[in-house]
């Protein structure tokens, strides 16, 4: 692989170094994973709102628009997310001609992208009132896009503690003004325009904090063959990136157009938000771990390390789906009243889709700094087209059993080879860690399905199986133990500084 960053620029490692704050991964995943629970749960609280002020029709066309831009803005993004991760990750260094540069790339597609969206926009939305309201999502990804873009730089710097604070505070002010505008009167518009309006001002306090902290990270730079290098390396980034971006936003959006009844469109689009809330653990946990992994791997000793995230983060998932399968219909009826029985249901077997999604995205981002990227944006790319083409395929006979069989299917089927690839590019010669987690998987869903009881009751019976299970196992050896310890930064004296 191209060392895009020392091939242009000589890294001042000492330098850079001497003030640069090392946090442990524990620290870090916890820092994004309470910012995204943070967001995640103030968004929750005024969807739920949004929900019960503007009826399931129009809190789809909400979520629709959401999902439009979601989907795509993964694109403008470029890959950056994986590629700062590696190369400041691992070799730290003179970071600011990378970050100059980066930025060039992502603000260039991220308008190139923005200007299609618009055109997509104005012609399949012939309603005034509707078009104009599903533009302010397409002006919320460019904001939302330099936002994201200074995250994945602190992120990639090892240093995220700033992100729940500015999650809690602008999306917090946006829900309060969100709700007093609806309360006011106010409908779909009102409430779009505050999220464009709200993304704008987050933009701009965080490309002023990095600004403020690393001057001359926001010079735009356009050194042609760095340029050139960069996107190069990070075109194969871009492609998985965009593909998972896609993942869970394109069934709201073929379920819009390619049926007539808006309503399930809402209660569909409503599950799937209860859904991504769920996958905040998993994701986050991926994001942390991908600069410890390619430090990891520098030194040569990353292939344990990566097994043991494999297993941990698919045990998380796994009772995490299990516990939300069991109590979430539950806990969305009570919050949400009996109209939405529908979303309730929808979300239950959702949820389904959890723990081979997470496992296979967590897989694809570390295979994509081990040499895999290719392979990682192949399995992504064809979970996501198998998504589309079995949902379309069978949406006539049932659009719920379309949109949700599609995911779970192209989901388990992307885990499946993701684990096969990374055994293989390991050169392990034994596949037995990763069937073990699917023989997990099955005794686990097995009592949970089972139908002896209700699931509120299979549930923690499911959980004690998959408890004994890992047990006779011995899923977690010594060695995943004491790297996980690590890795949580419980046994400091096992860390070997990068």
């Amino acid at each position: 692989m191209v060392n895009v960053g020392y091939a242009v620029f000589p890294p001042i490692i000492s330098s850079v170094n001497k003030h640069r704050e090392k946090e442990t991964l524990f620290h870090n995943l916890t820092a994004l994973a309470s910012g995204q629970f943070a967001g995640r749960g103030i968004r929750f609280l005024y969807m739920l709102t949004i929900a019960r002020m503007l009826g399931p029709e129009q809190t789809g066309v909400y979520l629709y628009g959401i999902a439009l831009y979601l989907g795509v803005i993964g694109i403008g993004q470029f890959g950056q997310e994986m590629f700062l991760a590696q190369r400041i990750g691992k070799h730290g260094g003179a970071f600011l001609p990378i970050l100059s540069h980066s930025l060039t790339l992502v603000l260039s597609v991220t308008l190139v992208v923005a200007v299609g969206l618009a055109l997509f926009v104005w012609v399949s939305e012939p309603e005034p009132l509707l078009r104009l309201t599903i533009l302010c999502f397409v002006g919320t990804m460019v904001a939302r896009g330099m936002a994201l873009w200074v995250r994945t730089v602190y992120v990639a710097l090892e240093r995220p503690a700033w992100i729940p604070k500015y999650e809690v505070v602008f999306r917090g002010s946006e829900a309060l003004a969100g709700v007093g505008a609806l309360y006011a009167g106010g409908g779909l518009l009102a409430v779009s325009l505050l999220h464009f309006l709200f993304w704008i001002i987050e933009a701009g306090f965080a490309l002023r904090k990095l600004a403020r902290e690393h001057p001359g990270a926001l010079g735009l730079a356009y050194h042609r063959g760095y340029l050139k290098k960069i996107a190069a390396v990070s075109l194969l980034f871009l492609i998985g990136a965009a593909a998972m971006a896609q993942f869970p936003q394109i069934a709201i959006i073929l379920l819009r157009k390619l049926q007539p009844d808006g309503a399930f469109v809402g209660h569909f689009g409503i599950a799937m938000q209860f859904m991504t809330t769920l996958m905040v653990i998993p994701l986050s946990a991926s994001q942390a771990f991908l600069p410890h992994l390619s430090r990891a791997f520098s030194r040569g000793n990353g292939d344990r390390d990566l097994i043991a995230g494999i297993k941990l983060i698919g045990v998380l998932a796994l009772a995490g789906s299990i516990t939300a399968a069991a109590y979430g219909p539950w806990f969305i009826t009570l919050v949400l009243g009996s109209n939405y029985a529908e979303t309730a249901s929808l979300f239950r077997w959702l949820c389904w889709m959890l723990t081979p999604y997470a496992v296979a995205i967590f897989l694809c981002r570390c295979m994509s700094l081990i040499n895999g990227r290719g392979k990682a944006a192949f399995i992504t790319v064809t979970m996501t087209i198998s998504h589309a083409i079995l949902l379309v395929a069978y949406m006539e006979q049932s659009p719920a059993i379309a949109a949700i069989g599609s995911m779970v299917l192209s989901a388990v089927g992307g885990m499946v080879i993701a684990m096969h690839q990374v055994n293989r590019q390991l050169g392990l010669s034994r596949n037995s860690w990763w069937l073990k987690f699917i023989l997990l998987m099955l005794a686990t869903y097995t009592v949970f399905e089972s139908g002896w009881a209700p699931s509120t009751v299979t549930a923690p019976a499911a959980l004690a199986t998959g408890a004994v299970v890992m047990r006779l196992l011995h899923f977690f050896d010594k060695h995943d133990i004491d790297i996980i310890r690590r890795l949580f930064g419980r046994d400091r004296h096992l860390y070997v500084p990068a």
